[in-house]
Formats: structure tokens, sequence, C-alpha cells
């Protein structure tokens, strides 16, 4: 493959690429970068042991589970309020339902009515114009039958037309039309003669096939209305997923402080002990080889504290990423201190009681039916299109002609002169392919979220029944995790009791230190896991938000440019 010069970071000689920062590229590019990027000279490793000797001095100021320097105490129940008021993708969700209700408003309006006026004044300047040939009758015999020309003479013409009306669109399909007319027409030269005009009319027209009833017409509205309810549960299923994760971070901070303050209690205990076996070396009590083994026990027990701190860094740093908060920067201060305590009680659940409750509360599977019922609506529109074209229309009036306005309007209310009209338009497609193929289209789409919703109910029960599992595990993980601990804390006291007494090594006392800590760890393990499958199983059961004690109702939408 062609590799184009500009991707070349590695000529054979330097400045053939024409690139800035690439005008001096040797292979020893990325540690000259780290190099330049470090606030202070790097360390050398002789450096880096030196320190690690000297730490465990430090740990003697520390006080194991107690918030670090700059820590805000933050409890679940004011994580949950922080999440949910702060997020920035739950403002972005926040705006789709009350978009979805204004569409149900724009479709509402298609039956509004509407009032309508004109005003229309018109001046004619005509000229002569010849008219048709007639023959004459008289009693003049050089008159009758004689066959003449009729002309107009040029003619100055004024139209006054004013009209008010109100057409009402029909939820059948069909309008309604009401409205009022009055004209005055004047000839000003070449001899003044006015002229009134008043008339008022009504129509219907109604489509009898294509687009006729209130099942095809109120479609748009019904389907706008179940659009409404899928975008509120979908910011809902937001807020859920968003708890969820927000809640499983917290029990993962609250496991990395625990653990955390476990090896700093762990390293305290091996600085100690070295201590210890130093003074019992210069005492000539113990031999000088145990000072040996107490160190690497040590240093064992300061990696394990340098992999704990770390890992409580990263696990606030996720929490903070999930608050977005600016109350919680990601760097640097405030760090996050978790002070609600899990609920370590066990449970005897009905897993088949809570996946039936699964089926009629997920809002996923609530979407999924309100999806169904929207396609319903749309198929008897698509329906409805697929009919011939048949409209039928009726018009009907009443219209009189005076000198006079009040008397052409007055005398329009003797029916005297009436019109009125009846007709029918038909239209049939040749093929009506394209709209058949639509409405076929919605079929097949609606059999397939039938299937997708079986087999989302069969992921529902299997989620439930696993996190019920899980659940249960996880209590008798914390069960024996606890018992190993109490016998694990044992072992160890004796263990160095037996080392005081001469009969142990410092070696075994570290495996005893060890195993300490490893089953200190589990228990931490085993609660963290226990609160995550509670939260697991509160979203697999749909109840999360019944589980967090909020409610999404009461949340505002954020005004632009300010945040709650």
């Amino acid at each position: 493959m062609c590799v184009p010069a500009a991707c070349n970071l590695w000529p054979a000689q330097p400045g053939q690429v024409d690139l800035p920062f690439a005008e001096q590229a040797q292979p020893h590019l990325l540690p000259r970068l780290l190099e330049s990027d470090a606030r202070a000279a790097p360390q050398s490793l002789d450096e880096g042991l030196e320190a690690l000797r000297n730490r465990p001095t430090e740990l003697e100021a520390q006080r194991p589970a107690l918030p670090a320097a700059g820590a805000e105490s933050l409890s679940i129940e004011a994580m949950r309020l922080l999440l949910l008021r702060g997020n920035l993708s739950l403002d972005v969700a926040l705006y789709d339902p009350a978009i979805a209700r204004a569409r149900v408003g724009i479709e509402e309006g298609k039956f509004d009515a509407a009032i309508g006026a004109h005003a229309r004044y018109a001046h004619k300047d005509l000229p002569p114009l010849d008219g048709p040939l007639v023959s004459l009758k008289s009693e003049d015999p050089a008159l009758d039958g004689r066959c003449v020309k009729l002309t107009e003479v040029e003619q100055e013409k004024e139209l006054v037309d004013l009209g008010l009306g109100v057409t009402v669109p029909l939820p059948t399909g069909g309008s309604l039309r009401l409205e009022g007319l009055v004209a005055q027409q004047n000839l000003t030269d070449p001899q003044r003669f006015e002229q009134y005009v008043s008339a008022t009319r009504f129509s219907i027209s109604q489509p009898l096939l294509r687009g006729a009833g209130t099942a095809a017409n109120e479609a748009s509205i019904r389907m706008a209305r179940v659009d409404e309810r899928v975008a509120t549960v979908r910011t809902k299923l937001a807020a859920l997923q968003m708890l969820a994760r927000a809640e499983k971070a917290y029990w993962q901070l609250y496991g990395a402080r625990r653990l955390l303050d476990v090896r700093v209690e762990q390293a305290r205990l091996a600085n100690a002990n070295l201590n210890l076996v130093r003074r019992r070396v210069e005492q000539g009590i113990t031999p000088g080889v145990e000072v040996t083994r107490a160190q690497m026990g040590s240093v064992r027990q300061m990696e394990a504290l340098i992999v704990a701190e770390t890992m409580w860094r990263l696990r606030q740093r996720q929490l903070k990423a999930l608050l977005a908060s600016e109350r919680f920067p990601l760097r640097g201060a405030p760090m996050i201190e978790t002070t609600s305590e899990p609920r370590l009680v066990g449970y005897d659940l009905d897993a088949e009681e809570l996946a039936q409750r699964a089926l009629r509360e997920r809002l996923d599977l609530i979407e999924l039916e309100l999806t169904l019922l929207r396609d319903s609506f749309e198929l008897d529109w698509r329906q409805s299109l697929t009919l011939p074209l048949a409209n039928l229309e009726f018009r009907y009036g009443t219209i009189d002609r005076d000198q006079g306005m009040a008397s052409a309007i007055a005398g329009k209310w003797d029916f005297d002169h009436q019109e009125y009209g009846i007709g029918l338009t038909f239209e049939v497609p040749f093929t009506n392919q394209r709209r058949r193929a639509e409405r076929d289209a919605l079929l097949l789409q609606r059999a397939r979220r039938f299937a997708t919703k079986d087999a989302r109910a069969l992921a529902v029960r299997q989620e439930v029944y696993d996190s019920v599992d899980l659940l249960g595990q996880n209590w008798q993980r914390i069960l024996a995790a606890r018992q190993s601990v109490i016998v694990a804390g044992a072992n160890y006291d004796a263990e160095f009791r037996q080392f005081e007494q001469g009969m142990r090594t410092m070696r075994e006392v570290f495996e005893a230190l060890t195993d300490l800590g490893d089953a200190q760890r589990a228990e931490i393990s085993a609660i963290v896991d226990y609160q995550v499958a509670q939260v697991d199983l509160a979203f697999a059961t749909g109840t999360l938000l019944g589980y967090a004690r909020v409610d999404l109702s009461p949340l505002v939408l954020p005004t632009r440019g300010t945040r709650e």
C-alpha cells in the first residue's frame, strides 16, 4: 500500500515532511513530548525507590476511613437529585416531551375554523365594443325585419365588492362554508346608474371514500398524542438509565474508598511489623533475615495501596462525569466522600411475581405498546388513502338585486331568488401501487414489532430471573466473606503472637496479613456487587424511580442560559 508523504512521520532525512511539527521528526519524538509536558524533572528509578522507602513513614500521619482533604460529603439521595437536576444529557431529553406536546397542538389545529373577509374595488374605462347582430320586429314596416348590429358605447364602471365568510373543517374530512356578499355596481358614464347585489351562500364538501371518516382524519392527532407519550416514556427511561449508572458508580466509589482504607491499614500494619522486627533484631531476639522478609511484605502492601489509591481516583472521576456538575469538577477538589451505607439485609423474592410486574411496568415494553398503537392509527390512514377519490359537494344560496343596498339586503331573505347545486367528483387511479406499497410496508413493520415485543418480553423475564439469582448469590457471598474476614483476622492475630514467641517467621505473619486483606477485599466486593444487583433488579422490573425515591414529574424545563 502506498503511504502518502504527508503521513510518513519518520522520513529518511529530517525536513522531508511538509508539516510544521515534523520538520525535525525523530524516533524519540514521544519521549521528548512527555518530558516537555512534565511539571518537574523526570524521576529516575533510584529516586523512585527512595521515595517508596520513605512513604511508610508518611502513613503514620494519616488516619484511615476519614474524608480526604477538600472532600465533600454526598449521600445517595442527594446524588440522585443532583443528577436529575444538573445532567446535561437529561436537560436535552427533557425538551422532547415538550416538543411532542407542541406537535399535538399543531395537529389539533387542522380543525380550526377560519374567518375570511375580502374587499375589492375596481374601476373600468371600457372602449366601444361591437355587439351581436339582432333582427328587429317593429310596427314600422321600414324597420320590421331589419338586421342590425348592437354596439356598446364607451362606458366607465365602478365595482365595490365586500364579503365575509366562515370555513369549518370537519373531523369527517369535509368542510362547511358560510359566506355573505354585498356588491355595488355603478355605471358612471355616459349615464349614472347604481345597482346593489346581496347574496348569502352555504356550501358543504364531503369525501365519501378516500379521506372519509374520523378514523382517517384524526389519525395524525392520535399519532401525535401517542408520540407525546412515547417521548415522555423515553425521557423517563433515559432518567432511569442515568440513575442506574450513577448509583452503580456511587457504590463502586464506596467500595473503592473502603478498599483504600483497608490498604492504608494494611500498609500501616506492615510498616509497624517492619519496625518491630528491626527492634527485635537489634535486641538479638530475631534473626536478621526477618528484616528482609518484613521489607518484602511491606513493599507488597505498598503496591496494593498504590493500586487502591489510583482506583479510588478513577471511581471519583467516573461519578463526577455522570453528575456533570460544576460543584464537582473532574479533576481536583472537592473529592466526593460517600456517606450512605449499604443496607445489608437478605431478601426472599418471588421471581415470577417480579417478572410479571416487569412485563407490566417496564418502560421499554410500554414504549413498544405505544408504538404498536400508533401503527394502528397510521394503518387506518394508509388504508383510507388506497380508496378511490369520491367527493360530494352541495351548495345553496339566496340572492337579490336592487337600486338600494338596504333593499337588496332585505330582499334576499324573501327567498324569491335562490340558487343551489349538487355534484359528485370521482377518481380511480390505474394501479394505486404507491399507496398500497406504503400500506403493506406498514403492515410488515407492525408484524416485526409484534415479534420484537415477544422477544423483548422473553429477554425481560430472563433479566429478572438472572437479577434475582445474582442478588441471592451476592448475599451469600457477603455472609461467606464476612466469616472469612473473622477467621482471617483471628489467624493473623494468632500468627503475630506466635511470631513474638519465636514460633513463626515474618513471612508467615505477612501471609496471614495478606489473607486478611484479601478477605476484606472480597467482602467489600461482595457488598458492592450486592448493591449493584439491587439496582439491576430494580431496573429490570422497571421500578428504579420508586426504588430511588425520586419522581421525574416535578422537573421543569431549564431556562435558556441558566441551569437548575
